[in-house]
């Protein structure tokens, strides 16, 4: 704990304090829940019931369902929602504690290739920021210590000087995946003696190699004491080596977008502790909608508590998972094992600089008109973009342009429009593949 992290938590705490401890109510009661299932669960379902009875006087969609149980809900997925989104909206007027006339529209960076745009409330706003807070700590990592955020930075997502001074979070933008990035977050972390990193699963692989290879130091990263990983599965080799030849231990965190933190590990605890707190979880069979037996693969299905703003019940993540009954260690809360999201391609640019593939979902969401998407790499220097897009609301000179600032002006970017992008035989869509074999 440094006197310059304390100084800055202490001054966010008081004016949280002063203006009704919003984000402080929030943190205590994840920790009330997430501390004992028999307090937990009691908390939950007064959550549920007051969430269901809200969706069901206050949208359209939902308004059939007014008195049933969860599990007589839809299952929800991302098209779904958005076929159905006007009907699932709820009308600011009847938002309880939203504090402002619009609510917050989150956009979703389309990791299935499908852009999406929710929105959130104030409360849920708040939710998320406690969750963040509490599951820092969980891990030894206090809220505005310094952390370099590794994430793809672009002109509609990026930290302004004064929020990097308040926050003690130092952007560092991994679109590229080159030594020259590598060598910018070694000496960011150094010059700022910064104690956490948090970065996509496949960033750690390329920085793993970087500093094995001899190009990094090592020394640069004495002062981490622990790495978040998000976004895609982590490579086990990955994990284990830098635990066992840097010290420093990497722990996963599962989250969206749309939605939040789902799930944390601890330090040397590959158990993903689920956030009963703020969702409800169901494992269902990959084949049908009925629950999974205790470490049998299923799917990942939420019931988002606290966004009163877009009601997220029963939504299907995408994402599969082993679902493990609950002990003393986890609170009594059941648990998961293991979590099988999502393994990217790396893309190459026409210079054969690796590029995240990120960055690509974090351009087309925020460009009108595209439904579905998926990218795929051919040759050295052509790429194919599949598209399922609304014609009236798109933009191909933009799409086209903005592409060609990730892959280089020179690149040959073939467009093909379709009526629906295929899902693999998991159930998932791939938005990002790599046919160029790289010599």
């Amino acid at each position: 704990m440094s006197l310059n992290g304390f100084c800055k938590r202490s001054v966010y705490w008081i004016q949280d304090f002063l203006h009704g401890s919003k984000v402080g109510k929030h943190y205590r009661e994840i920790k009330t829940v997430m501390r004992s299932a028999e307090i937990g669960k009691k908390i939950q379902s007064e959550r549920l019931a007051a969430l269901l009875a809200h969706a069901t006087a206050n949208t359209a969609f939902y308004q059939r369902y007014a008195g049933r149980p969860l599990e007589q809900f839809p299952i929800m997925n991302k098209s779904k929602l958005i076929e159905n989104y006007d009907a699932i909206v709820v009308p600011v007027d009847k938002i309880p504690e939203q504090e402002t006339e619009k609510v917050h529209v989150q956009k979703t960076s389309g990791s299935t290739g499908t852009p999406f745009a929710i929105y959130q409330d104030s409360r849920k706003r708040h939710r998320r920021v406690a969750e963040l807070k509490y599951f820092g700590q969980m891990v030894g990592f206090q809220s505005h210590e310094k952390l370099a955020q590794c994430r793809i930075w672009t002109n509609w997502q990026s930290k302004t000087k004064s929020q990097i001074f308040r926050e003690n979070i130092y952007p560092i933008n991994v679109s590229k995946m080159d030594d020259d990035t590598l060598r910018e977050l070694c000496r960011t972390v150094r010059e700022n003696r910064i104690t956490a990193i948090r970065a996509y699963a496949s960033w750690y692989d390329s920085l793993l190699a970087f500093l094995i290879s001899g190009k990094g130091d090592a020394a640069d990263l004495k002062t981490v004491k622990v790495m978040f990983s998000t976004s895609e599965e982590l490579n086990v080799a990955t994990k284990e080596a830098f635990q066992e030849q840097f010290c420093i231990p990497i722990v996963e965190c599962y989250a969206d977008e749309e939605a939040g933190i789902m799930a944390h590990q601890k330090v040397q605890d590959n158990r993903f502790y689920l956030n009963h707190a703020s969702y409800i979880f169901e494992i269902l069979k990959l084949e049908e909608d009925k629950p999974a037996a205790y470490g049998e693969l299923g799917r990942i299905v939420i019931t988002d508590l606290y966004n009163y703003a877009f009601p997220l019940i029963r939504y299907d993540t995408g994402d599969t998972a082993i679902l493990a009954k609950g002990n003393e260690e986890t609170g009594g809360w059941d648990y998961l094992e293991k979590i099988y999201g999502r393994r990217l391609d790396l893309i190459y640019d026409t210079k054969d600089n690796p590029i995240h593939p990120m960055s690509f979902a974090r351009v087309l969401k925020n460009l009108d008109g595209i439904r579905q998407w998926q990218f795929i790499q051919k040759d050295k220097s052509k790429y194919l973009l599949k598209l399922n897009v609304q014609k009236e609301k798109f933009d191909l000179e933009n799409t086209l342009l903005e592409i060609r600032k990730i892959v280089g002006q020179d690149a040959d970017v073939q467009i093909e429009y379709v009526e629906d992008i295929p899902v693999l035989a998991s159930g998932k869509r791939k938005m990002v593949i790599c046919e160029w074999k790289k010599s």
